[in-house]
């Protein structure tokens, strides 16, 4: 049994499946603008688990993942998705949902990144800047498998080798492209995953706001510049300090600890707190201990932090 579409762009024979039209009203339900094969698929997990097999006319002889590449082709014929202009075949585009935000659409595309440095200031309102591109904090390649075996893990209810065959599809790891939506996309690989919030009510992730100051230590070029973070540290970083040092203490490498250190200490006076004190003991000297890290040591100096103040 099938649905008539009632779309101009396709000829009248083209039908929608029953199970299609589940599968697609959850994607709109869901707000989701653009879905890859794998986001499909853990919708029609739950049609094919819960849903009316009589009336979805499903056969007990057809493997979820048959049932997926027949709901997709479906979709794309039936004019439910499409190709997504941006990122090609490997994400498609829920035409009901209509034009949408980068931010949401990348989020969307790859869910192990999440929004960070001067997009994440901008967001937690530390700075008055509109940056032009969106900047994105994603894993290196190195550091991707074991996040997307940790995703699948939840997804699935169980390890992703532990599952037949015929019941399961890998979450790809998506690479942006340069622009998205007609925005361009600044992306800052990492090997450790710092500290993200899910935006209630939409699908964006955002660095939190102890991340975004320990983002601004490790890559200031992508916050405005070293000027900038220091006046952003001066005018907020009182009002956020538990958070803060919370996040740097857990997150930071020895530099970020060092650096936080002297701002925290020397440029605020926030000092006395226990953590920030043990932070001292990875003070060392050396040519590459600068306060900020895109520029060469300074001969303007911290005795106690052993730090280049090189703005």
């Amino acid at each position: 049994m099938a649905e008539q579409i009632p779309n101009p762009t396709f000829a009248p024979s083209v039908q929608r499946t029953r199970l299609a039209a589940s599968v697609l009203a959850e994607l709109e339900q869901d707000r989701r603008a653009v879905a890859t094969s794998y986001a499909i698929f853990q919708v029609l997990r739950v049609i094919l688990a819960t849903g009316d097999r009589h009336k979805l006319y499903l056969r007990a002889d057809v493997c979820p993942v048959d049932y997926l590449h027949r709901v997709r082709i479906n979709l794309i014929d039936s004019g439910g998705i499409e190709t997504d202009p941006d990122y090609g075949r490997s994400v498609y585009q829920v035409v009901a949902m209509g034009k949408s935000i980068a931010e949401e659409v990348c989020a969307l595309a790859n869910p192990l990144g999440y929004i960070s440095h001067l997009s994440a200031m901008q967001r937690w309102g530390l700075t008055d800047r509109r940056p032009e591109a969106l900047h994105l904090t994603m894993p290196s390649v190195s550091a991707a498998g074991p996040l997307i075996e940790q995703q699948m893990r939840a997804d699935y209810g169980m390890p992703f080798a532990d599952l037949p065959t015929g019941e399961k599809v890998k979450l790809p790891f998506i690479q942006h492209p340069p622009v998205v939506r007609g925005r361009k996309v600044s992306v800052f690989h990492t090997k450790r995953r710092g500290r993200w919030i899910q935006v209630k009510g939409e699908h964006v992730r955002l660095a939190t706001n102890g991340q975004t100051f320990l983002d601004m230590l490790e890559a200031p070029q992508h916050c405005g510049g070293i000027v900038h973070v220091l006046d952003v540290w001066r005018e907020h970083a009182r009002a956020f300090a538990e958070e803060i040092i919370d996040t740097v203490d857990k997150f930071g490498g020895p530099i970020h600890k060092v650096r936080a250190g002297y701002i925290l200490d020397e440029v605020l006076g926030l000092g006395e707190d226990l953590r920030v004190q043990d932070w001292v003991r990875f003070a060392q000297r050396g040519g590459s201990r600068v306060l900020d890290p895109t520029k060469d040591f300074s001969s303007n100096y911290s005795e106690k932090w052993m730090l280049s103040i090189n703005v």
